[in-house]
């Protein structure tokens, strides 16, 4: 039961770790607006999380250092995830956008192909794609 148990408590510690880089790109531009907060609270919940434990994450939400996933999906996953919290408040700002790159670069993207992933994201979510369908057309455009 040990073994199941570190599993679960590290299934938790990514989610967590995830949803603190949303909280982070939210706050990028100093606040945390009606939408933001909305989506927020949805991809909290699809976490696992409850409300209680969102109010609290994003109350003691501070930079702590990221470790990504190994595999391609999900890292891809995790800046899709970011690059929409940039786009709930339809605002793209400057500070969010130079976090997504940075979150980006740590997930292990190269930094060649950053701006292509993330003009991809940006005009994939714009157009209401998701995010399976979007990594499809990145995997496409990646250079091998």
């Amino acid at each position: 039961m040990i073994t199941l148990e570190h599993f679960e408590h590290q299934i938790k510690k990514n989610a967590r770790e995830h949803f603190s880089h949303l909280i982070q790109i939210a706050l990028a531009d100093g606040i945390i607006d009606i939408n933001e907060t909305k989506m927020l609270n949805r991809f909290g919940h699809k976490l696992g999380f409850s409300q209680h434990e969102i109010d609290h994450l994003i109350e003691s939400t501070r930079k702590s250092a990221y470790n990504p996933p190994y595999e391609l999906s999900k890292r891809f996953e995790q800046v899709y995830d970011i690059v929409k919290m940039v786009l709930a408040d339809g605002v793209i700002d400057k500070s969010e956008m130079q976090l997504a790159n940075n979150l980006a670069a740590k997930s292990g993207f190269p930094e060649s192909e950053i701006p292509r992933l993330l003009a991809v994201l940006i005009r994939g979510i714009k157009e209401g794609k998701d995010d399976d369908e979007l990594f499809e057309t990145y995997k496409k455009t990646r250079k091998e």
